[in-house]
């Protein structure tokens, strides 16, 4: 896997990784980044690989209990959902290179 991809996995991984966060909000918080200039459809390719293997849950998000509920998503519904990372997604994040090339390591480790 190219070096920009892991990239892309560590920044997405990461902007999802402390609270549910809309589609729309994970674009604007990305195009922060130099990473994610003109990336939108790269950031779909992303979030649907991690949610099929399990790194992020999509869900919609309601007023009441439940507050939210996990769906399936797809390239014509993925920009309706919230994104959360699951814990297999935060030992994959742990797993990943650093910005610096080396990898991390979990805390109690």
């Amino acid at each position: 896997m190219k070096a920009r991809s892991h990239e892309l996995d560590r920044v997405v991984l990461e902007a999802v990784s402390d609270d549910y966060l809309s589609f729309e909000s994970l674009v604007s918080k990305l195009s922060q980044s130099n990473l994610a200039h003109d990336a939108v459809l790269d950031i779909e390719r992303m979030l649907l690989s991690a949610i099929s293997n399990h790194l992020v849950g999509a869900y919609l998000i309601h007023a009441d209990p439940p507050y939210a509920t996990e769906v399936g998503a797809n390239p014509e519904t993925i920009r309706r959902y919230w994104f959360c990372i699951t814990d297999e997604g935060r030992e994959y994040l742990r797993r990943l290179p650093s910005r610096h090339g080396t990898i991390r390591r979990c805390p109690e480790c």
